[in-house]
């Protein structure tokens, strides 16, 4: 049962690590060399995308982690894996979909606030560094 839930961990989390990875390294400083207008449109759809999408992957790792956590309770890898991930999805929402939600309405250059853009990015890199760790602590607890 552990390797099964360990699996569907894996599978669940690596491509979100990879993804929001791929987020802070290309896609929003790709954006961020944009005249306003394109900025505006390229951040706030990618907020209103991202931003319907990654609650439930988050919660699906979360929930996954947990279960990987009480599976294998003594491997305390797992469980600070777990609590990281549980970190980040108070951080997430607290912090980052607060500005998420903001981005994603506007409409034009004129809402554009590129200082507001820079917050969720320097908040976003924090986001990423925890993501990672959760990942490495949850290979190498699957593989001692």
């Amino acid at each position: 049962m552990g390797a099964i839930v360990g699996a569907v961990a894996l599978l669940i989390t690596g491509p979100m690590v990879g993804v929001e990875l791929a987020v802070a390294v290309f896609t929003n400083p790709v954006f961020a060399r944009l005249p306003d207008d394109g900025f505006a449109q390229a951040r706030s759809d990618a907020s209103g995308v991202l931003g319907k999408v990654m609650p439930f992957w988050y919660v699906a790792a979360l929930l996954v982690l947990i279960a990987a956590a009480v599976v294998t309770w003594e491997n305390w890898f797992i469980v600070t894996a777990a609590a990281v991930m549980a970190l980040v999805v108070v951080m997430t929402v607290v912090l980052l979909v607060p500005i998420n939600n903001r981005i994603s309405r506007w409409s034009g250059p004129a809402e554009v606030s590129r200082d507001e853009a820079r917050l969720w990015d320097r908040l976003h890199w924090r986001r990423v560094f925890l993501l990672a760790a959760m990942f490495v602590l949850l290979v190498i607890g699957l593989t001692v």
